[in-house]
């Protein structure tokens, strides 16, 4: 009778215990597995979001240039020769202008957005005194970063191009009309892109070219805009080739002059 009552109060006694010890092993594993879900909800955070230092990539306005061309008819020997057209340093289809689609995209490359003077052909727009009146108009309609008035030279070759390592260049030149009381403005803007090229590619640019005097126009409409500058793109010798590939170092050119002086 004694063990019989023994057996059934171990039996009640276990009976009892059971939940508390399923509990007690069960709870690790919920806890567990929790965690885990705990863990697969939470946003993983990069490195870069801790670290307050970390490099944050700057979204800067773009800059505007506006473009144009005096002599527009301006043209390349080796690109009419390739054309079969007659040879000529004057063309009125295949001449300076029509590196206009190259110099946007290159700009825009560089987050520098290029607006054009579009020329009307009933109107003869040759010379810095016809070309004046349409310049003027855009420079008082929208405000730009910088101006260019794109020629090409009328040298040789061994004036107007440069072979760095196995690339040939059109080499660049400015030229600053000395006549009008704030030269020096744009002589000094000149020189700073000028500096800019010669740091991306060393000899792609001639320089500066003050002219004065008689005989030569002397402003270049450069009186209009402190930031106006004429700059021959290359000479009379130079090929599609090498244009191209000076249009792109002076886009970087303006974008690495930009940027300088706004951490300046």
């Amino acid at each position: 009778m004694a063990k019989s009552l023994k057996n059934l109060t171990t039996i009640l006694l276990l009976l009892f215990l059971a939940p508390i010890i399923i509990a007690t092993i069960q709870t690790p594993l919920v806890t567990q597995q929790t965690e885990e879900i705990k863990k697969e909800d939470k946003p993983i955070v990069y490195a870069a979001q801790l670290d307050s230092k970390a490099d944050v990539t700057e979204i800067v306005e773009p800059k505007k240039a506006y473009v144009y061309f005096t002599h527009s008819h301006e043209a390349f020997l080796p690109i009419l020769a390739a054309s079969e057209e007659k040879i000529s340093v004057y063309h009125p289809v295949n001449n300076i202008t029509s590196f206009q689609d190259q110099i946007a995209a290159q700009f825009a490359f560089h987050q520098v957005e290029t607006e054009f003077l579009e020329k009307d052909s009933t109107k003869e727009m040759d010379d810095y005194h016809t070309i004046r009146p349409f310049v003027q108009d855009a420079l008082a309609h929208s405000e730009y970063d910088i101006v260019f008035d794109i020629h090409r030279d009328s040298a040789k070759a061994n004036v107007t191009t440069l072979q760095s390592g196995n690339e040939s260049y059109a080499k660049f030149i400015f030229v600053i009309g000395g006549e009008h009381p704030n030269y020096r403005w744009n002589e000094q803007l000149a020189n700073n892109l000028s500096d800019q090229l010669n740091k991306l590619v060393p000899g792609i640019s001639r320089g500066i070219l003050v002219k004065s005097g008689k005989g030569v126009d002397g402003v270049y409409n450069q009186d209009l805009a402190k930031n106006l500058l004429v700059v021959e793109l290359g000479g009379i010798d130079n090929t599609e080739q090498e244009i191209n590939r000076s249009i792109a170092i002076l886009a970087k050119a303006v974008s690495n002059m930009f940027h300088q002086q706004i951490a300046s």
